[in-house]
């Protein structure tokens, strides 16, 4: 993968959202950017600024804003002001900056450019043949269609193009499209990558870092989960688990093979970064690092071992769920400061066991940085739980689910019983084991706030939500209010794109708040 981004720094500058300036430069532009595509390898080059895109602090910092940062899982940590205190405190503004949606417009741009130009070098590079085109396109398609995710996911309703930004001719200016359209153009692209995704490149870190054939039925099952098509979810779960390449690590060495090292042998699909290259900043400023232990967030008091909302400890009848978890004594630990407990989950190299079943963190060194991992094999595996649990055609689909949570569940409790149907006899306990193992097993990796607000979707009604967000909030009833409001649980719109786009109409929720908060 480093190969690959190392290609990234020789991108020209119209793989940017526009070529105005650009066309400042050069007035000849049109005639310029259709002669650089002559080559497979510029053509490869334009495909690496997809990935470059989304490795860039902005994108991983929405990744993991938009995906965790609302959840109750984080809470103030060692330092945490601005606009990411204002999301935490349900202060949002249309002048969040968490609210630009630019960075993954970008990384779509370089999509629909490559889409575009990259058919036309087949018939001027003999090199460059339609088998390799399709497999590079399939590729572009598939990164577009989680661009989009993201954004469905985070806004909602949002500006769908499938169109290149090259021309001075072209209307910049487009209205949002409903989060039905953009979800089956999502799928549109996703089915067209399946027919031609490599299903491995015969390259351990290409496997895991670009996009295969499993990573582009990851996106596709969980698209499929948001949009409630269970079977359509179920069919792609299957597919994954059915490929023996994958394989859980031991929970032993989760926090070091999966989280330190990284591209593991449950890895699906992870976006790579090299301290050479480019350094998981926001990962670090975030979840911490040795010499700033606690960083700028925290794992919530009530989640943990003690607290009153605890994942971990829960007690279902007379069973003991989860009460000498590994992942409790992996993923988190005490804090030095914050509100919270420090975040061990990618910020160190392992936890040791001691004799006292306390655990020693050892810290990864500020000279190594993690990569960001996308998609993995249990969260395939509790995809496919939530699925058989919506569907509830009988009590074989919640049996089947149970068996799938205790997959990951007994790996990481090595000396407790499985989890045992009799005490989740219904659709709602087993819904709720599954949410709450899916919780327990992707701490941090920027899922929780999707799992809930999948809740949401299915129940039309945000309070559905409240029991597990009410616990971190301050006790400020507008706080609750804001919680209680579907639309106010989508980000608004940057003011400054409504400012200069006149087609975009803000979500309702934020249309009378005062725009004037400064950042």
């Amino acid at each position: 993968m480093k190969k690959i981004l190392i290609l990234f720094s020789i991108l020209l500058v119209f793989c940017t959202l526009g070529c105005k300036d650009w066309l400042d430069i050069k007035p000849e532009s049109e005639t310029v950017l259709e002669d650089y595509w002559q080559t497979e390898s510029q053509a490869t080059s334009v495909l690496a600024g997809c990935y470059r895109g989304l490795i860039r602090d902005d994108a991983i910092a929405r990744m993991m804003v938009w995906g965790e940062l609302r959840s109750d899982n984080i809470v103030m940590g060692n330092s945490i002001a601005g606009d990411m205190y204002r999301i935490l405190t349900v202060n949002i503004t249309p002048t969040n900056s968490y609210a630009d949606w630019s960075k993954f417009y970008e990384v779509i741009n370089y999509c629909n450019t490559f889409l575009h130009y990259a058919p036309s070098v087949v018939n001027k590079d003999q090199n460059f043949t339609e088998t390799k085109l399709h497999t590079l396109e399939a590729e572009a398609y598939a990164l577009r269609a989680l661009s989009y995710f993201y954004l469905v996911r985070a806004f909602r309703d949002v500006p769908l193009t499938t169109e290149p930004s090259i021309s001075d001719d072209q209307v910049y200016d487009i209205p949002k499209s409903s989060d039905s359209v953009v979800i089956k153009q999502i799928i549109k692209d996703l089915q067209y990558a399946r027919l031609y995704a490599k299903t491995d490149y015969e390259n351990a870190l290409y496997d895991k870092g670009r996009i295969t054939l499993r990573a582009v039925n990851s996106i596709l099952a969980d698209v499929y989960l948001l949009d409630q098509q269970y079977d359509n979810c179920i069919s792609m779960c299957n597919e994954i688990l059915n490929d023996n390449t994958l394989k859980m690590v031991t929970g032993a060495n989760l926090l070091t093979d999966v989280f330190y090292t990284g591209n593991s042998t449950e890895s699906i699909f992870e976006l790579q970064f090299d301290k050479d290259v480019q350094y998981n900043n926001l990962v670090k400023n975030m979840y911490g690092v040795e010499g700033a232990r606690t960083g700028n967030w925290s794992y919530a008091y009530y989640l943990g071992p003690n607290g009153t909302s605890s994942p971990f400890n829960y007690l279902p009848s007379t069973l003991n769920e989860s009460a000498n978890d590994l992942r409790e004594k992996n993923f988190f630990g005490t804090a030095t400061n914050g509100d919270g407990y420090c975040i061990y989950k990618y910020a160190l190299i392992k936890c040791i066991e001691n004799t006292d079943e306390t655990v020693t963190p050892i810290y990864r060194t500020t000279s190594t940085t993690p990569n960001w991992i996308v998609y993995r094999l249990p969260d395939i595996i509790l995809m496919k739980a939530e699925a058989l649990v919506q569907l509830d055609r009988d009590d074989n689909d919640l049996k089947e689910a149970l068996n799938l949570v205790n997959m990951t569940y007994m790996r990481s409790n090595l000396t407790a019983d499985s989890l045992k149907f009799e005490n989740y006899p219904d659709k709602n306990s087993m819904s709720e084991l599954v949410l709450r193992e899916r919780q327990r097993e992707l701490l941090f990796e920027g899922k929780r706030w999707f799992d809930l607000m999948r809740v949401v979707r299915r129940s039309n009604d945000a309070t559905s939500i409240l029991k597990y967000i009410s616990p971190k909030l301050t006790g400020d009833n507008m706080q609750v209010k804001k919680m209680s409001v579907i639309d106010g649980l989508y980000m608004p719109i940057l003011q400054s794109q409504i400012d200069i786009n006149p087609l975009l109409i803000q979500n309702p929720f934020y249309e009378d708040t005062d725009v004037s908060t400064s950042n």
